[in-house]
């Protein structure tokens, strides 16, 4: 953990510099953007370092993503280079069982396999960009939310749909496919209604066991698990219940993570949860919602140190979860975590509002950005003393 320094930033000579705390590694990197899209992905990721520093916390990045092309490429792998040069574990979007004209399939599964088998051009800058002794990398391991309620109107926790053909975990193959990618970590994401079918019931043994079984075929192939509740605020039952409201209050949030947390206390694969994957559908709005957020995620905190488990905890901000945006309704760290294992997560998407939907051409968002000659950023390495996602 990052404690006891105030860290400032600095605009030198027109580049971003982020003082480090005197403790850590003072590694110096400087990244250089080609145009203006670069310089905003750079930007972004130089904010968010300099909010992780004032707060004295570490970072992780739990999705980035962009689609195929060579524009496209050159700006992942300028994105890339800064998180090296700061430090960051990162887990990209993503490796499932997509279908062909998917954009974003760092890893999919061919046409009739069973497993992860096809990497995507995405899988070269990722490769590109490996683990380190000071940080792990890899990939969002995506199947365990399909066919849930943002993509499917029926979905349930009634109706949570078929495993093996709507959704599933990777099997043996596919991790060793992964591993042998070079992926040491995964976020693996899991749907609250199919694990928990009632808020503050018992988990369901059958979907637990499903998931106890991806984890260790993980750890056999020598792959970190980041648990992900791939959820936005809102479980889908009978009608909606949204995150704050009496129908689902903050306690149910902190009661699955409870019950988590036991059932995987002694999965050795397992070295991180992620709370929620984007909170944005509460039942408050705005600093109201960043408010409400922070009063549910510090009772997951607590309920999941409360059974004994010291795993990381990695926690998203409300609303946008771009780089550049984790200070606007967050201006301070606001987890108290009595073993000090808590993350502040990010998600890094380079279209224009960062929803990763890509609808634009690259010239067009290049056109839509004040162009500029190469610039470079002077970023500095905040990698904390112990490793975010080290085995507990």
């Amino acid at each position: 953990m990052l404690l006891g320094a105030v860290a400032v930033v600095a605009v030198v000579g027109g580049a971003a510099v982020v003082a480090v705390p005197r403790w850590l590694h003072r590694g110096e990197t400087r990244v250089c953007a080609g145009d203006a899209l670069q310089a905003q992905t750079l930007d972004g990721l130089a904010a968010f370092a300099g909010w992780l520093e004032r707060n004295q916390v570490p970072g992780y990045v739990g999705e980035v993503g962009w689609p195929a092309g060579a524009d496209w490429e050159q700006v992942a792998t300028t994105w890339y280079d800064a998180a090296d040069a700061i430090g960051l574990p990162v887990t990209a979007w993503a490796a499932a069982s997509w279908p062909a004209d998917y954009p974003m399939a760092v890893y999919r599964r061919s046409t009739g396999s069973t497993a992860l088998d096809t990497a995507g051009p995405q899988s070269a800058v990722v490769r590109d960009h490996p683990s380190t002794r000071r940080y792990k990398r890899g990939v969002v391991v995506a199947g365990g939310s399909f066919g849930a309620s943002d993509s499917n109107p029926r979905y349930s926790s009634a109706n949570p749909g078929r495993y093996g053909y709507d959704y599933s975990y990777e099997n043996a193959a596919g991790y060793r496919y992964l591993a042998d990618q070079g992926i040491r970590l995964v976020r693996l994401t899991v749907a609250w209604e199919r694990l928990q079918r009632t808020p503050g019931g018992p988990l369901d043994p059958t979907e637990l066991g499903r998931l106890r079984t991806a984890l260790r075929l993980a750890g056999a192939n020598g792959i970190a698990v980041v648990l992900d509740l791939h959820g936005y605020g809102t479980y889908a039952s009978s009608r909606p219940l949204v995150l704050g409201t009496p129908a689902l209050p903050v306690g149910r949030l902190a009661d699955v993570w409870s019950k988590l947390a036991t059932a995987t206390r002694d999965e050795s694969s397992v070295v991180g949860y992620d709370l929620l994957n984007e909170p944005i559908t509460l039942a408050a709005r705005g600093s109201d919602g960043a408010r409400l957020w922070e009063q549910a995620s510090q009772a997951a905190v607590d309920a999941i140190r409360a059974t004994g488990n010291r795993r990381t905890i990695a926690v998203t901000g409300y609303g946008q979860t771009g780089p550049a945006h984790l200070g606007e309704l967050h201006p301070r760290a606001w987890i108290d975590d009595p073993v000090h294992r808590t993350v502040y997560e990010a998600h890094a998407y380079f279209d224009g509002d960062s929803s990763g939907h890509y609808t634009a051409s690259y010239a067009t968002e290049l056109g839509r950005l004040p162009q500029s000659g190469r610039t470079c950023r002077v970023l500095h390495d905040l990698t904390p003393s112990t490793p975010v996602f080290a085995a507990s």
